[in-house]
């Protein structure tokens, strides 16, 4: 039986279609090391918290839509060259959309995310 919330979740998005998982070991680590510094604290928690109450920061929008993609299967590389192009040359929030339901997918399983819309 395959793990949806291990499996990487595609959405298409300004950077075309592409997978992010939040899941990934690598990813996992670095959320554990280094978070997602902001209000209420670093945890994937706060940081959720912050999208729901419409007080996230573009560090977090950048930060989460690159962790997705290399959890994804991308390289550091492809990642931030993604990001460089489709995230932080635009307002922030033509991503937070997206950032906040990569972010949602480490707590439920994206196909439920979309049965609750």
């Amino acid at each position: 039986m395959t793990d949806t919330n291990t499996t990487p979740k595609p959405m298409i998005w300004a950077g075309g279609e592409h997978a992010f998982s939040l899941n990934h070991p690598w990813v996992r680590n670095s959320l554990n090391l280094r978070g997602l510094a902001g209000d209420y604290g670093s945890t994937p928690a706060a940081c959720f918290k912050r999208f729901e109450q419409g007080i996230f920061s573009s560090a977090d929008v950048e930060r989460v839509i690159l962790l997705g993609l290399i959890g994804s299967g991308l390289s550091s590389n492809e990642a931030e060259a993604l990001v460089d192009k489709f995230v932080r040359t635009r307002p922030v929030l033509d991503n937070s959309a997206t950032a906040f339901s990569v972010l949602a997918t480490l707590f439920t399983d994206a196909a439920s995310l979309g049965e609750a819309a």
